[in-house]
């Protein structure tokens, strides 16, 4: 009778014990939070204070033969300044691609990175540029990739892009 008490305790105690965690997809590069080929900010948000620098990374999500491109970043200009704009590590390769950028000062950046010559390109998922904002004032502002971006494979022809992302910063 003790074994069976034993046991039957043990049972309803693991059982109880046991609770199933929902999945939380918060990742900007989750394939569930994002239709792929995408091209994404992150961090998706980010609280900060006034002349604070912000970095934030610019991503290509599962994206195929891919040798050039160009993303559109729009922001506001009264909210946040472009400080520094420098190459990720997705378009490296032993022949480094050419990397440009292209700031209006009025709320658009433009990014380009292209591989020269009809060999390279790149697969996958991975950051094509980090850019750095300073705050300039306080309150929420969006930072969003256009859809007048554009991922372009080796013959020229464009990728089509599935998802476009954007990130907050909030300064208080």
């Amino acid at each position: 009778m003790r074994w069976i008490s034993f046991i039957l305790t043990a049972c309803v105690s693991v059982f109880v014990s046991c609770d199933l965690i929902d999945p939380e997809f918060d990742n900007p590069l989750d394939v569930q939070n994002n239709k792929p080929p995408a091209l994404l900010i992150s961090p998706e948000d980010y609280a900060s204070s006034l002349g604070q620098s912000v970095e934030m990374s610019l991503y290509a999500l599962e994206v195929e033969g891919v040798a050039g491109m160009r993303a559109q970043v729009n922001y506001d200009d009264t909210m946040v300044e472009v400080t520094q704009v420098v190459p990720g590590t997705f378009f490296d390769s032993n022949q480094s691609p050419l990397f440009v950028y292209d700031d209006d000062k009025n709320g658009k950046i433009d990014v380009y990175s292209v591989f020269l010559g009809s060999n390279k390109q790149v697969s996958g998922t991975g950051n094509i540029a980090i850019i750095t904002f300073r705050v300039i004032s306080n309150g929420e502002t969006v930072i969003q990739i256009s859809n007048e971006s554009q991922l372009l494979d080796s013959n020229g022809n464009s990728v089509p892009i599935q998802s476009f992302g954007e990130g907050v910063i909030r300064a208080q």
